[in-house]
């Protein structure tokens, strides 16, 4: 597959999902207490997941 078969979601969706998670986790953990600040760890905190399963998945 070149670089000319991929198109516009396909370059993006992953990072745009990952943003909006982020963004997501960071505004609840902000602005709530009580469940949102351990909502708010795990979805800012899926970034770093999906690294290391990247990772971990290029070695094998």
């Amino acid at each position: 597959m070149s670089r000319k078969d991929l198109g516009f979601r396909a370059i993006f969706d992953a990072p745009i999902i990952l943003f909006a998670l982020s963004l997501t986790g960071l505004i609840g953990a902000l602005l709530e207490d009580g469940l949102w600040d351990g909502l708010g760890a795990a979805l800012l905190g899926t970034p770093l997941l999906v690294l290391a399963w990247a990772l971990i998945r290029r070695r094998r």
